[in-house]
């Protein structure tokens, strides 16, 4: 498989977002935790430059439009990992 396309994060959420709308679905609304835990990597490297979570909440305030605190997305990153969710696919 490695002659296969490289895909960027942006390629696979336009397809994600093209293959929903051709199902005729509405749009999955997603909670904080899980903006999270798609984000967590991102989350632990911005950490690592010593961001601090209020930067980080105001990157994700910015982007998205609606309004998270530093404390809501450090006890969202602390709990990637306690629900089974994610595991079980």
């Amino acid at each position: 498989m490695s002659d296969s396309a490289k895909y960027t994060l942006a390629d696979a959420l336009n397809a994600q977002k093209a293959l929903r709308e051709a199902t005729g679905e509405a749009e999955e609304p997603l909670e904080l935790e899980d903006v999270v835990g798609i984000s967590g990597e991102e989350i632990e490297i911005l950490l690592d430059k010593d961001k601090s979570w209020d930067e980080i909440a105001a990157i994700l305030s910015s982007t998205t439009g609606k309004t998270v605190t530093g404390a809501q997305v450090e006890e969202a990153y602390n709990n990637i990992g306690d629900d089974d969710e994610w595991e079980d696919d």
